[in-house]
Formats: C-alpha cells, sequence, structure tokens
C-alpha cells in the first residue's frame, strides 16, 4: 500500500511541476508581452506629443506651411531627429497626395528623404489609419532591415487626417525586450526538457513496473495469480465477499519421479485450465503451492456446497495421458463459506489448510467441506477475542516432556502457551490461531508476561523440574521484552538455573555480537540456551561455531525424514551429534511421533527424545506423580 501512495504522490507531483512549469511559461510570455505594450504605449503617448508640436508650429496648415516655409521644414526635422533613440530607428510624417500616393513631409532621419519625394508603404494599415483617423501598429516583416514595427499615428486637423506620423520601432530593441526574460525562459525551457524526460522516465519505469508486477501476481506456468496477489487483493477487498476452495493433486511426487518434471509441469497446466473452464470469470485462482491452488468464488455465484461438488467432480473426471497411457491422479480438496466475522485471508486458509490435511489423512481423493464448528475456530484469531482473552488471563501453559532417550525418564518439560476458550473453558486454543495476529504488538507482550508468570510459578511450586521456554530472537533483541524477563529472572534468582530458553529464530542474524551479549546476560542467571528448530530456516551450522549454546534441538522436518528417507536422514543427523557431541552440546530430537522414529532416534544415541509419540502437551499434573 505504501508503495502505491508513494507512485500516486510522484505522478503528482511531476502534475504539479507540469503544471508549474506552464504556468511560468504563460507568466513570463504574458510579463514579456505586457512590457511590449506598455513600450508602445510610452510611444503612442511620445508621438502624440509630437504631433501636437507640429500642428502647433504649423499653425494647422500643416502642408501649406511646409511648402512656402523650408526653414521651418528644417527645424522640424532636426526637432524629429532630436527624439530620435536607439529604440526608435526612424520619425517621419508622410502626406497623402490627390493620386493616393504617400509623400515625405518631414523626416527626422540623418539622411533625410527629400521633401515631397515618394513613399511606398507595404502595409494597407497605413491606409486604414488615414481612412479611419485611429492610431495602427504595423508589425514589420522579416524582410524589412533594422525594424520591429511602426506606430502609425494620425494627424488629425478639423476632424480630417491631414498627415500621418510614421514612429519605427528599432529590431534590436524588439529583439531586447523579447529577450528581457530569456534567462527564466531557459530556465523554464530546461524546467520543461526535465519533465519531459521524467515523463518519459516515468512511462517506462511503469512499464518495468507493470512488467515486474505481473510477473509477481501471475505464475509463469499455470498464469493463474500468485500468494503475492493475494496479500494485494485484500488490501481493497473484504475477505467476506467470497467463498473459499483449497485444491490440491494427491500424491504428485510419484508423477514426477515416474514420468518427469516436463510431464508434471504439462499435468499442472491441464489442471489449471480445467479449474478456469469449471469457474466464471469473477472468481480468482491462486497458485499458493507446487500442485496447490486457492480458489475465491464470490457469493452470489451460488452455495458452496453446489459450487465445490461441482467443482470436485470436474476435477475428478480431468485426464491426463503420458505416451497414449492415461495417468490417474486424486484430488483432494477443502472447502468453506468464508464466515462474516472472518478477519485475514491468511486466517482462512489456516482452516482450509487443516481440514485439507484432514482430508489427506483419511485417505485423500475427497472434498471435505468445513462446518459451522471448524468456522467458529476463526474467531480465535479475531484480535479482539484474543485481546479480552489476555485481559481476563484466559491462558494457561500446557507442558510436554522431553526424555531421556534410553532410560525413558522425564528429564524436562516444554511450556507451551494456549488460550482458554471464554464459551467452553474446557477448550484450549493453540497459538496456531493467535500467535501470528498479535505478534509485534503490546499485546504479544502482555502474553509473554504471562506466560513467565505460569512458567515460574510452576518452577516454584514443583521444585524438582526443570522447564523450557520459547523465545524468539527478536524478543530479546526488544528492550521492553528483554527488561520483562531479566526483571523475572532477578526475582527468581535461586530458580532460574532450571530454566531453558528454546530460542527460535525467523530471521538471520546480522549482528553475532549483539546476540551472544544477550545468551550471556541469561546464562548469568544459570538459564540454560536451546537453539530450537536446528537443521531448518536460518537456525544453521555457522550458529554452532559463532553463538555460545547449551543444547540442540533438531528441527522435526529432519525427524520425521527417518521414516520417508531412513538412510540419508540418519547421516545428517548422524553428523550433527558428532558436531554438537565435539562441542559438549546436548541434543534433543523433536518430533518423535511414532515408535518406529523413537527407536531410530535411541540407535543414534541421540540423548534426549521429545513427541507425541513419548507425550502430548498436558497440564504439568498429569505427568507428576
Amino acid at each position: 500500500m505504501r508503495e502505491q501512495y508513494f507512485n500516486k504522490f510522484i505522478i503528482l507531483l511531476i502534475v504539479l511541476l507540469i503544471g508549474f512549469a506552464v504556468f511560468l511559461q504563460i507568466s513570463t510570455e504574458h510579463s514579456t508581452e505586457k512590457l511590449k505594450n506598455e513600450e508602445v504605449f510610452k510611444a503612442e503617448q511620445y508621438v502624440s506629443n509630437i504631433a501636437k508640436l507640429i500642428q502647433l508650429r504649423t499653425h494647422d496648415k500643416l502642408e501649406a506651411t511646409l511648402n512656402t516655409n523650408p526653414q521651418l521644414r528644417t527645424q522640424l526635422n532636426e526637432a524629429l531627429h532630436a527624439f530620435l533613440t536607439q529604440q526608435y530607428q526612424y520619425i517621419f510624417v508622410l502626406k497623402k497626395d490627390s493620386k493616393g500616393q504617400y509623400r515625405f513631409l518631414l523626416d527626422g532621419a540623418r539622411d533625410a528623404e527629400e521633401y515631397h519625394s515618394l513613399f511606398m508603404p507595404q502595409s494597407t494599415l497605413f491606409d486604414e489609419v488615414y481612412e479611419s483617423g485611429k492610431m495602427q501598429i504595423v508589425q514589420q516583416e522579416d524582410e524589412v532591415k533594422n525594424l520591429w514595427l511602426s506606430l502609425v499615428y494620425p494627424i488629425v486637423i478639423n476632424h480630417k487626417t491631414e498627415a500621418l506620423l510614421v514612429l519605427d520601432f528599432a529590431k534590436t530593441y524588439g529583439e531586447k525586450l523579447s529577450h528581457f526574460n530569456s534567462p527564466l525562459m531557459f530556465v523554464i525551457r530546461m524546467m520543461q526538457v526535465f519533465l519531459l524526460l521524467s515523463i518519459v522516465l516515468l512511462l517506462f519505469l511503469a512499464y518495468r513496473y507493470f512488467k515486474a508486477r505481473e510477473a509477481l501476481i501471475k505464475d509463469k506456468l499455470t498464469s493463474t495469480y500468485t500468494k503475492y496477489y493475494l496479500s494485494e487483493l485484500f488490501n481493497h477487498e473484504k475477505v467476506n465477499k467470497y467463498h473459499a476452495i483449497l485444491i490440491d493433486l494427491d500424491a504428485f511426487k510419484e508423477i514426477n519421479k515416474k514420468y518427469g518434471i516436463e510431464f508434471g509441469d504439462k499435468v499442472i497446466v491441464l489442471f489449471s485450465r480445467a479449474i478456469f473452464h469449471t469457474l466464471s470469470s469473477t472468481s480468482k485462482i491462486i497458485r499458493t503451492g507446487g500442485t496447490e491452488f486457492l480458489v475465491l468464488i464470490p457469493k452470489q455465484e451460488g452455495k458452496i456446497e453446489s459450487l465445490a461438488h461441482t467443482l470436485f467432480a470436474t476435477m475428478q473426471k480431468q485426464k491426463y495421458y503420458y505416451d497414449n497411457e492415461e495417468v490417474y491422479l486424486g484430488v483432494s480438496m477443502s472447502a468453506m463459506a468464508i464466515p462474516e466475522n472472518a478477519s485475514s485471508i491468511q486466517n482462512v486458509q489456516r482452516v482450509l489448510d487443516e481440514k485439507l490435511l484432514e482430508v489427506k489423512s483419511k485417505g485423500k481423493n475427497a472434498l471435505g467441506i468445513i462446518d459451522i464448528e471448524s468456522l467458529e475456530n476463526l474467531r480465535y484469531s479475531n484480535m479482539d477475542y484474543i485481546k479480552e482473552a489476555l485481559e481476563e488471563e484466559r491462558l494457561l501453559c500446557v507442558y510436554q516432556p522431553i526424555y531421556n532417550t534410553k532410560s525413558k525418564e522425564i528429564v524436562k518439560y516444554e511450556a507451551l502457551v494456549r488460550l482458554i476458550d471464554k464459551e467452553n473453558p474446557k477448550k484450549l486454543i493453540s497459538p496456531f490461531h493467535f500467535m501470528d495476529v498479535i505478534k509485534g504488538t503490546s499485546q504479544y507482550i502482555k502474553m509473554s508476561k504471562l506466560v513467565f508468570n505460569h512458567v515460574f510459578s510452576t518452577l516454584q511450586k514443583y521444585p524438582e523440574i526443570k522447564l523450557s521456554v520459547n523465545v524468539d530472537l527478536d524478543d530479546l533483541e526488544n528492550a521492553e521484552m528483554m527488561e520483562m524477563i531479566r526483571i523475572n529472572l532477578e526475582k527468581h534468582k535461586k530458580i532460574a538455573n532450571r530454566l531453558t530458553f528454546e530460542i527460535l529464530e525467523e530471521h538471520e542474524i546480522k549482528d553475532y555480537n549483539k546476540v551472544q551479549e544477550i545468551f550471556k546476560q541469561l546464562k548469568a542467571y544459570g538459564s540454560k540456551i536451546a537453539l530450537d528448530d536446528f537443521g531448518s530456516g536460518y537456525a544453521s551450522y555457522g550458529y554452532l561455531i559463532r553463538l555460545d549454546i547449551d543444547i540442540l534441538k533438531i528441527d522435526g522436518t529432519l525427524i520425521k525424514e527417518l521414516q520417508k528417507n531412513p538412510l540419508r536422514a540418519k547421516e545428517v543427523l548422524k553428523s550433527i551429534k558428532e558436531l554438537a557431541d565435539e562441542f559438549g552440546y546436548e541434543v534433543v530430537a523433536e518430533f518423535v511421533s511414532h515408535e518406529d522414529i523413537y527407536e531410530m532416534v535411541k540407535m543414534l544415541d541421540i540423548t534426549y527424545s521429545q513427541g507425541y509419540y513419548l507425550g502430548e502437551p498436558r497440564p504439568i499434573e498429569v505427568y507428576l506423580p
């Protein structure tokens, strides 16, 4: 959204600058024209006074007096010459004879024309002035050298034009006036060139932006939308306008493995096209994973049950061929009518994901429509609901035991937060629903305080146990969070050595010295540091070299691979174990969910194990005698 507003601001700014440049140009041109008009007005006053002088000296008998008085002609010519300046090139008086031709009566030029010599005007305006008795401005043609314009002023005696007083402006003076604002006009021209280039650049960038955006929002393989488009869509649309369907091809990895990636891509394209052809153009199809598609259908299209069954039936009938051999693919789907109180599409996706996993766990190739109870889970992701729960302290910790792998004795418990449902206090709400919603807010701080209160209260109540608590590295870098933790450790110095901080790292560490200092502060109270989810994401081998930790908790995805790819998984886990032994770290295998996995972990001599096979998260009292 910020980028969108920024782009609009840039466009608006350029438009305003263009408007300002045009305004400056018009204003400057108007200023120049106004200056010229003022000079013409001055000249008009000037010739008006000269005409009066001439009339005065000739006693309103212009031609007769000048015919009989050569001396007066000379004096008046000299007087006219005296009026000439750099701005006025010529000044003279013309008389129209009986044949309609113009004759010089007076001429103020240094090389004055002879009295009564012929003058051939190049403009008909001279005749118009003679006829109308009104002054006119004659714009001189380019071929008339050294002249800009001529002011033709009628000398009227007894309501009749007797002669024309002509004042010629020098071309250099016209150029001077025209160039008066030249520096400013140059700046304006440069500004216009700059703005023009900016517009061209902006259009180019806009083209690149739309191309880049298209690449971001459109999946290259299937031409469906991407997850980026999904987040962008609900910046300006309400989530509850749509039905939502999550679709996934079953066992697609086997297709890639058996027939090759090229055929697999072809299948995905055909699969997406089938979805396209089944739905209306108002529906949105988003590719959220390899073979996973989220479909959003406007609610006015019909009921979710009917739409989902139609789509499911169509996808079931879709056929794929490899070398004329039909390849069957199952389809799993989850669907829901997004409720009115849905707060975000991410919450909707979580519910759909859970339902899709349920469908796949029951045999795949089926459609699961989410019922009202499942929809009610959405309210657990509502900020107002979470805020109310924290204010009422409807929160507790359940504890999952960590076992010594060989002896199967409990050595520690991991504290896991849960909210208590308001309507059904026996129902505990997983952080899956609310943690991402409150992350980075004041409610997250409030929840953390309550969790630490529970943890230290449990440690005080049961002096024989040890606990671990999950903390995001971002939390430790947050001054308020760190102060809260420090106060709790200071307050419970005697039992702080029975607490382990399990560090979750969602971002790559940039300042190892700062992180190491934080760990040092925590360990000063006797607490231990465990690196959670090691072997996945950002928790890498580099951490072992640069950070002083005590425990490695191997990421569950690696442990699960013991069932899927046992040979390779064992080698990877063995290398982690050997490295941990070399550094003196304790090792915990997470997600030990099956007896087979437990036995392999035991065989690898991984000291500690944790998972649903050994013990589920429950109130601490369940595990204590």
